[in-house]
């Protein structure tokens, strides 16, 4: 991945406005590490109740639609699903 974790993360902002992400100054660790939790928490649907989660697939095409739907540059989009890819495989078991 060519960009910065802090720009992905402000890309990720600038999708979701309402949700309430550290509004402090992070380093690329710590980016890296809240986007990634973030992204993951959406995923897994955490911020709906219980008997109305969907799956992480579902959630995943929902993501990928908001995020080709917006204004954000076309490398800034690519990286960002990219980011939601790697953390989808995260979720899947193994299969080794």
């Amino acid at each position: 991945m060519n960009h910065p974790f802090s720009v992905l993360l402000d890309g990720y902002r600038r999708l979701w406005p309402n949700r309430s992400l550290t509004p402090e100054s992070l380093d690329e660790q710590k980016s890296k590490t809240l986007l990634y939790k973030t992204i993951r928490q959406e995923l897994l649907d955490e911020w709906t109740h219980p008997r109305l989660r969907q799956t992480p697939e579902v959630k995943f095409y929902y993501a990928v639609k908001r995020v080709t739907a917006s204004n954000l540059p076309d490398d800034i989009k690519i990286a960002l699903i990219q980011t939601y890819l790697t953390a989808m495989e995260q979720l899947r078991p193994s299969h080794t």
